[in-house]
């Protein structure tokens, strides 16, 4: 990395141009919380709550540029939220297909919250690629962008458990056949409300707001409640500070190059992601 390039970096965070750079984000994709004021105080309190797992955090900026470090990290994460707003979003913007939002979340994923890793992830992705890879047989040439997240899930019982679940925002393939291949096939038992499987229409003045959303990494629960109705409904809430502990530990076992995943770009996107220097991606907001 250049002098350049890393005076480059440090000048875009520093105060006078916070405000700049998170509004460029916003502008682009603006459901993101993007703040960057906020990211070196979460990152601080995040490497003091887990003084044993400092590995899994950067600890300058510049280091953005020449390593990749967790899920955990909130630098990598404003990093992943600036490669979406300038690399990935105007490449699916020049895309002249439709899209969809589809989020897969099979309750039989969920484990104890003390026992989450990366592991916990396995089963998510092998799912994800067979369902790509049961499309790509049929001749479809999808393109997408895979995001795993965890979420505590709460029930009306109080029983507790972290989530693992997916989501993707695909295009290039028709709505019947994307259910035919993420199709999830569940026991009698747990047939009922909560559908594994949700394809939404996505429209393109939307995709900014999705890829936002796809990558928020946010800890959060998911709540049971009786609506007015009577029926059970769910609603999100702040995961309490024990849980988020153990949201965060299982995080840093989480390469940030495995919280998302790429398919079907006509360019190299997924070794972009993984070696394009800050500097780079910054730059392109000039």
């Amino acid at each position: 990395m250049t002098a350049l390039k890393q005076q480059l970096t440090i000048r875009w965070w520093a105060i006078k141009n916070r405000r700049r750079l998170a509004q460029t984000v916003r502008n682009r994709l603006p459901k993101s919380d993007f703040d960057a004021n906020r990211i070196r105080r979460e990152q601080t309190r995040r490497i003091t709550l887990l003084p044993d797992c400092k590995a899994a955090f950067h600890h300058t900026l510049p280091s953005l540029s020449w390593s990749r470090r967790t899920a955990a990290c909130r630098y990598e994460w404003a990093r992943l939220q600036l490669f979406m707003a300038f690399v990935v979003l105007p490449l699916l913007q020049r895309c002249d297909t439709q899209f969809f939002h589809v989020i897969l979340a099979d309750k039989r994923w969920r484990i104890p919250s003390s026992l989450a890793t990366r592991k916990c992830f396995d089963r998510p992705r092998r799912k994800v690629r067979s369902s790509v890879q049961r499309l790509r047989d049929q001749g479809e040439k999808p393109i997408f962008v895979a995001a795993y997240e965890l979420s505590g899930d709460r029930s009306l019982t109080g029983n507790y458990a972290f989530e693992p679940h997916v989501h993707l925002l695909i295009g290039g393939v028709a709505q019947e056949a994307l259910k035919h291949a993420f199709h999830v096939r569940l026991p009698i038992s747990m047939r009922g409300r909560d559908k594994p499987l949700k394809i939404l229409p996505a429209p393109k003045s939307e995709l900014g707001n999705l890829l936002g959303y796809l990558t928020k990494m946010k800890a959060q629960d998911r709540v049971q409640y009786l609506g007015s109705n009577g029926r059970p409904n769910r609603t999100s809430n702040r995961m309490p500070a024990a849980q988020f502990a153990e949201w965060l530990r299982c995080m840093t076992t989480m390469p940030i190059t495995q919280a998302i995943q790429f398919g079907g770009f006509a360019e190299p996107i997924t070794s972009r992601f993984v070696h394009a220097e800050m500097a780079t991606i910054i730059g392109d907001m000039q």
